[in-house]
């Protein structure tokens, strides 16, 4: 009887520390996935960022060589031309275009400053940013562009307020070059726990998946997806027979 129950109290405590041992292995191998995963994450919205920041400078690049580079080019032709020139008229003329130029230099800088950070963004509402922006664009566009949007419910972090200006820009910005659309319409839905943002115009369809995946299209959709990418939020692209319906779904518990 004695042997008995020594074979079972050592059968019960081995069936126990096998038991033991199994879950320490579960638990390790869980934690194993569980870390890999957060580290694959990590690694995602490590390389969205980079990549936003690379396109980012790629634009910067190509704002300031097209446009400031340009300019001071110009302004050093009338430079010359003053110093050379003992004409009158001419240094006259040509004092008055660098002045000009240069005026013009000044205010690309500061537009140029304002897209790489507005100063709105970390103390107002998102409504207010956008309708800064676009009453901006209303002034220089013959395009009616209107924003709309029901009471906040909630407060969004700046990262959050700044990808969703850079996309709105992204996409206005495509419209008044490729879509030949007249009218606008921005609405901003605010629910308990999400906001879903529209952009609606009247211009010419397009493909917004072909777009993403075609980086020589110009649409810059591609840096959208991104952005999209960034803030756990969801892109849809509806092609309407008056035009274009884009909605971006932000849910504040994914973010």
């Amino acid at each position: 009887m004695e042997n008995e129950l020594n074979i079972l109290f050592w059968l019960g405590t081995f069936i126990m520390i096998t038991m033991a041992l199994m879950v320490m292995a579960l638990l390790i191998a869980y934690q194993k996935n569980i870390n890999a995963y957060h580290n694959e994450h990590l690694k995602q919205q490590l390389k969205v960022i980079i990549e936003t920041e690379h396109k980012q400078r790629a634009r910067l690049a190509k704002d300031l060589h097209d446009g400031l580079c340009c300019d001071l080019a110009t302004i050093q032709n009338f430079v010359a031309l003053y110093e050379s020139s003992k004409d009158k008229e001419v240094k006259e003329m040509a004092l008055e275009e660098v002045k000009l130029g240069l005026l013009e230099c000044y205010n690309q800088t500061l537009s140029l400053s304002y897209n790489l950070s507005p100063p709105l963004i970390k103390s107002n509402p998102l409504e207010l940013i956008i309708k800064n922006y676009i009453s901006r664009i209303n002034k220089v566009s013959n395009i009616s562009i209107e924003v709309k949007a029901n009471s906040q419910s909630f407060e969004l972090k700046e990262l959050v307020k700044l990808e969703f200006y850079r996309i709105l820009q992204e996409l206005i910005q495509n419209i008044l070059k490729h879509s030949f659309a007249t009218v606008v319409s921005i609405d901003l839905n605010w629910n308990n726990s999400s906001l879903v943002i529209s952009v609606l115009d009247n211009g010419i369809a397009y493909n917004s998946k072909l777009d993403y995946r075609e980086s020589s299209n110009g649409l810059g959709l591609s840096n959208i997806q991104t952005r999209i990418k960034q803030i756990n939020a969801v892109f849809n692209h509806q092609i309407l027979d008056t035009g274009n319906l884009v909605t971006i779904t932000f849910n504040n518990y994914d973010y």
